[in-house]
């Protein structure tokens, strides 16, 4: 019912203020609160593991609830045959991929090493993101391994000794789970590469690697360090590699190796799965100038049988080892890192993972256990936290053997060798005011510290990339980030601008939050918005707002300035939810129809909010405001994993678990919403692609190894057919075929669609869905790669396309002749006012109405004298049917009195409104 202000006068009295006068009660925000966010983390305490079991949970056989052994090398091996098919075929895709940054984020970084010659080369690597180099100190960088190659690196090594120092190599495989077996697959290593040539290019130690798709029978797969003894006469070519189980030696460059210490016979072992061996799960190897070698081998192992090859060895030679290892010494010891000082080689620190965190100083003669000096909370330190020896490092200054660096999730810097536990700083990592902000120009999780020939100066490596000091002696250090092009991130989640021809892309990443792009090119700098893991994103139409998270559903509503600083945000997650019930990463979609309404998987149940736009701005607390529950808990042990809504017919919505269900909501949008289960296979559900044209076509995939991967039902879910093609090895989903994380579908003008998946090996593509005949191509075989493709965003406009890769940032392109996609939900000419509901009422008083277009809309509670008791909706909410809920409580959060109440909707400078009765 539309109502002007004369109208409503003459109804409701004297009540009715003109938009005027209402808007001169209105006191507007003065000032933007800086946005909330939280440290990013591997898990909670309620779930230590969080991230690790997230990644778990999508790649394990279902059969076994274990990742295949070996599933690394054989996807690896899998995906190359496709390749070399297409080729043959001659139907390499030509659709160009250009990437789109961030230049200016770095991802977990763990090799880093300055070339010995020359000071402004410097080689790091991404344990996602390859090797890469920079001749010129960090200004830029440029990768030097292929992509199509799947290089993990972990450590890194150049032979520093004269007319040996074009030699490099690089070990991968990052071993960090509850066991080998149960380790991320995707980081998997691939042996030992080698560089010949400075490393600008790389080959695979083919002594390291093996061919055959055989299970994890290669302690190569993964590799904590590597050692050259400076030493060696120049005709040797040495290096000794601290792999799973063994510490091994190679004197011929890398093609025969030997063991030194370690688990008999691991090299040659042909069990077919190394986790069934007694083998340290954590090894290490030093080698300083003069030639003294340190060895360590942990007491843990795949098996959990404690190893009786055990502790830290001593050598002068490389092949009689002492073992030393210190009384009191962790009896349960995991993982151990070791550094010695330059200036005084007779001293060396350990800094061990096992039952607790200990720090131990040898000095040849003695050793001094130093762990109750590791900050633990006090003199207003943050605690050491190496989140299960997952970021450890220690390292001395060369200049002085006192001056001793410590790493875990924070840097701290010790003047005294942690002798006491008052001369310690925290120089990095999180913000030593805030554990929720980022050390100035820093990051925490730390991995690595290099320093340069002024050992003032001195390079960090941690999940953020590599950074610089120029003085780490300072009371306050200073750092700056060397992240120009260091292209390493590793993305969770993206979304596009939905406006034609806009760059806007934001992406969540692993360990580095939340960043916004604007502009366009490789050399693109992306801007920090939000902190911890980033998590699920949306865009709405006209940039109005975005929508952000961080791990376990912490969701912000966000609009920004032409300047690219935060105009407004909200906090919009919903209250009454145990965090630890959510998934490491949360999904949720907008929806097109409505972009004020928001569906959440959150505590094993579907959330709906109607209205986002009507919450409280500038509250860093959960709210109650238009939540409710759609969909109930299925199952607490049942985790809602993947959704989307459709737009033809409107208000359909598909989700999938865990446990490899799929169900399908109509009505989604209204009290009226009926949920039925559509298709069951055991395993879990990655995304779910809706056909925008047809919402009677579906397409969804199982990210897990061992199953049928992508199934679509072109018959409402009545229906589901096997559309893996040569995705997979065997019918049945068995083999080397990849895992799938995302799938898209893109309409064409012609009536055709592009078909994507994003999987563990790659972006591959089609034009045509023809159950198991389906073919399958590979994009960007030169620029993406075999990078894993954890999300894609297309934009229906004009074609654009976003990749986001966990470990090689954001690519972009276009598909062309895509159709524009408008939905068919019912549109209103004009304001359509319902009246509010109950009435009278006692706790929350509905008001419906639909808006036909977005613009300005303020809604007002004014009471009998006319004046202003609440401020309901200040804002530009989206097009469709919204509500607006009101507790019956003023601007302060106080209840009002019972009595007679206006509602005032103001819209397009003309008034809409009714009355209420308020009984509690």
């Amino acid at each position: 019912m539309k109502l002007s202000n004369v109208m409503l006068s003459l109804m409701l009295g004297t009540w009715v203020l003109g938009c005027g006068e209402v808007a001169q009660q209105v006191e507007e925000t003065a000032s933007v609160p800086p946005l909330p966010s939280a440290p990013s983390s591997i898990g909670t305490k309620e779930n230590p593991q969080a991230r690790f079991e997230y990644e778990r949970r999508q790649l394990v056989d279902p059969h076994t609830n274990t990742i295949p052994a070996g599933i690394h090398q054989k996807e690896l091996s899998f995906a190359r045959k496709i390749q070399q098919r297409q080729a043959q075929l001659g139907t390499e895709n030509q659709q160009t991929w250009t990437l789109a940054g961030p230049s200016n984020v770095g991802g977990r970084t763990r090799g880093l090493v300055i070339d010995v010659r020359d000071e402004n080369i410097i080689l790091a690597g991404g344990v996602s993101g390859g090797m890469w180099r920079t001749t010129n100190g960090g200004l830029n960088w440029s990768r030097t391994s292929q992509p199509a190659a799947i290089n993990s690196v972990t450590c890194l090594v150049q032979d520093t000794r004269i007319g040996k120092r074009d030699n490099w190599y690089f070990g991968t495989g990052e071993l960090l789970g509850n066991s080998a077996r149960a380790s991320d697959a995707p980081y998997r290593g691939d042996g030992l590469f080698k560089s010949t040539d400075g490393g600008q290019s790389w080959d695979i130690l083919a002594s390291t690697t093996t061919n055959q798709p055989a299970s994890f029978d290669n302690p190569f797969n993964y590799s904590w360090n590597l050692a050259i003894n400076p030493l060696e006469p120049f005709t040797n070519d040495v290096i000794y590699a601290a792999i799973y189980g063994n510490i091994v030696k190679s004197t011929d460059g890398g093609q025969s190796w030997v063991k030194v210490l370690g688990e008999p016979n691991l090299l040659e072992d042909k069990s077919g799965d190394l986790n069934n061996s007694n083998a340290s799960f954590y090894t290490n190897i030093m080698i300083t100038p003069l030639g003294q070698m340190y060895a360590y081998l942990s007491t843990a192992t795949s098996t959990g049988i404690n190893t009786t090859d055990k502790g830290i060895f001593h050598s002068t030679d490389g092949e009689n080892w002492a073992n030393i290892t210190p009384p009191n010494f962790n009896a349960l010891s995991e993982r151990l890192v070791m550094s010695y000082a330059p200036s005084n080689e007779n001293i060396v620190y350990f800094l061990v993972e096992g039952l607790t965190i200990q720090l131990w100083k040898y000095d040849q003669v003695r050793w001094t256990n130093l762990s109750n000096q590791i900050p633990d909370g006090n003199n207003g330190l943050e605690s050491f936290d190496s989140q299960g020896s997952y970021n450890l490092t220690v390292k001395v200054h060369p200049d002085d053997s006192d001056l001793v660096f410590l790493g875990g999730t924070n840097l701290y810097r010790s003047t005294d060798g942690f002798a006491t536990s008052t001369h310690i700083t925290q120089i990095g990592g999180y913000d030593t005011e805030d554990i929720n902000q980022l050390y100035p120009n820093h990051h925490p999780d730390q991995h690595e510290l290099v320093f340069f020939p002024d050992a003032k100066i001195m390079l960090s490596a941690t999940d953020g990339g590599v950074h610089k000091t120029f003085d780490n002696t300072a009371s306050s250090v200073s750092w700056v980030s060397l992240n120009n092009g260091y292209v390493t991130s590793q993305f969770y989640t993206l979304s596009i601008s939905k406006d034609e021809g806009k760059n806007e892309i934001m992406g969540g990443m692993q360990d580095n939050g939340t960043y916004l792009k604007t502009q366009t090119g490789e050399n693109t700098q992306w801007s920090s918005v939000l902190g911890g893991d980033g998590a699920y994103t949306a865009s709405t139409p006209n940039n109005q707002y975005w929508y952000l998270s961080f791990q376990e559903a912490g969701i912000f509503r966000m609009s920004y300035n032409t300047d690219g600083s935060i105009q407004n945000w909200a906090k919009v997650d919903p209250a009454g939810i145990d965090r630890s019930s959510y998934l490491f990463v949360t999904p949720f979609v907008l929806d097109p129809n409505n972009y004020n309404r928001m569906y959440l998987a959150g505590d094993s149940a579907i959330w709906r909010n109607n209205n986002l736009s009507q919450i409280t701005p500038f509250k860093q607390t959960t709210t109650s405001t238009n939540w409710e529950v759609i969909q109930p808990e299925i199952s607490r042990w049942v985790d809602i994993t993947a959704l989307d809504i459709s737009t033809n017919p409107a208000h359909i919505l598909y989700y999938g678990t865990s446990i490899g269900e799929v169900y399908k909501i109509t009505k989604a949008n209204s009290p009226q919403a009926e949920t039925e289960q559509v298709f069951s296979q055991n395993g879990y559900i990655s995304s779910i692609c809706i056909d925008p044209k047809d919402a009677g076509r579906v397409l969804i995939c199982y990210s897990n190894y061992n199953v049928i991967s992508l199934y679509l039902s072109e018959d409402g879910g009545n229906s589901f057919k096997n559309v893996g093609g040569n995705l997979e090895e065997n019918a049945d989903g068995t083999g080397h075929g990849s895992s799938i994380r995302w799938v898209e579908m893109i309409a064409l003008q012609n009536g055709g669609y592009k078909y994507y998946v994003g999987t563990s090996m790659g972006l591959y593509s089609t034009t045509e869905l023809a159950e198991q005949n389906t073919i399958w191509k590979q994009e960007g075989i030169e620029s993406i790669g075999n990078s894993v493709v954890s999300m894609i965003d297309y934009r229906s406009t004009d074609g654009k396309i976003a990749i986001a890769t966990h470990g090689n940032g954001v690519f972009e392109s276009t598909v062309a002749n895509t159709e524009p996609i408008t939905s068919n939900a019912q549109k209103q000419d004009g304001v359509e006012l319902a009246f509010g509901y109950p009435n009278p009422f006692k706790d929350d008083f509905h008001i419906k109405f639909t808006l036909p277009k977005h613009e300005e809309t303020k809604i007002y509670i004014i009471d009998v004298s006319g004046k202003i008791v609440r401020s309901l909706l200040h804002t530009i909410p989206f097009e469709g049917d919204i509500t607006v809920t009101w507790d019956g409580k003023n601007d302060n959060g106080n209840q009002v009195q019972n009595g007679l109440y206006q509602y005032l909707i103001i819209y397009q400078d003309k008034s809409y409104g009714g009355k209420m009765i308020l009984n509690k």
